[in-house]
């Protein structure tokens, strides 16, 4: 009898755990300034958005945020079904980190960056700040992790989030130090854009969590990214489908992209390995039955609906 309670009590701790990490399980999307809107669907289906970008300045400035009401609508939006909205910083940007390397190496610009951030973030009522510094390197590694620590406690004092994007893959590792994986709520792994067309498969999702994992960063921190479109040629997947591409398959000729049937195998592999899953960008999914993020949300469902094994 005590061993069929133990093993009962096992059973339901194993059901609870598993129900409080699918319900905390993070789906992300990212919505770009300059073009496209997010529909009442898609936020239903979304934990956090993030708007990009914001510009920053080499003394720690900002630039004039593009389309700041297309940014309030947002949050209204947003905040109307709960969901959070944080402001992306950074980007590619053309490849030129020249403002952050600048601001990392000056501690008085760091000052004026969080300060301004903070002010930012304050003025359109954001739930957070999304760092996309693409990238630190091993020469400007400690003066990203002293940018995050300070932005991070600030941000944390209002109850606000503080987030990364960070690279697939390893070669960006070293401009990670492991410090600020204490201070970020989570991060958002790039896992995608290594060289096309196999730009994004679920070999290198797998590879990219693992060492991540490796280099200390805990799997309720680790958000695995996905592409919402092809390369090369950033091709969106709606326009891939128009192209005559296979909603299932994961190429058209020469452009590497996610079906369906891959991005619900990444989302089971996040939903296992991580605590989140994020897309760039919203903007370019399909609709309908081919709806890229209709087939996380399925899968995410049917992993909470899934009855534990039999004991």
């Amino acid at each position: 009898m005590q061993r069929n309670s133990l093993l009962l009590l096992i059973s339901l701790v194993l059901v609870l755990h598993s129900a409080v990490a699918l319900a905390q399980f993070r789906v992300v999307g990212y919505q770009p300034a300059w073009r496209g809107q997010i529909n009442k669907a898609q936020l239903a289906q979304l934990t956090h958005v993030n708007y990009a970008f914001l510009q920053p300045t080499a003394t720690g400035g900002l630039e004039p945020l593009p389309n700041p009401e297309k940014l309030r609508q947002l949050v209204a939006a947003a905040h109307a079904v709960r969901v959070r909205v944080l402001i992306s910083v950074g980007g590619w940007h053309n490849g030129d980190h020249s403002a952050f390397d600048s601001i990392g190496a000056t501690p008085a610009y760091t000052k004026a960056f969080v300060a301004n951030l903070m002010r930012f973030a304050q003025e359109y009522q954001l739930d957070g700040i999304d760092m996309d510094w693409e990238h630190p390197d091993a020469r400007t590694a400690s003066g990203y992790a002293a940018l995050m620590q300070q932005l991070g406690t600030q941000l944390h004092r209002q109850g606000k989030l503080l987030t990364a994007a960070i690279a697939g893959g390893t070669w960006a590792g070293p401009g990670i130090l492991p410090s600020v994986f204490e201070v970020v709520d989570f991060m958002n792994i790039m896992a995608y854009d290594a060289p096309a067309p196999a730009h994004a498969t679920y070999a290198d999702a797998v590879q990219t969590l693992a060492y991540w994992k490796g280099r200390g960063l805990p799997a309720h921190k680790t958000v695995l990214g996905v592409p919402f479109y092809g390369q090369p040629g950033g091709v969106a997947f709606t326009a891939l489908l128009a192209q005559g591409a296979n909603p299932r398959a994961d190429s058209l000729a020469a452009v590497g992209y996610n079906g369906l049937a891959t991005i619900k195998r990444k989302t089971t592999l996040a939903l296992n390995q991580a605590s989140g899953i994020m897309m760039w960008e919203l903007t370019q999914d399909a609709s309908g039955e081919n709806s890229l993020l209709t087939a996380i949300s399925q899968e995410v469902r049917r992993q909470a609906s899934a009855k534990p094994p039999a004991r």
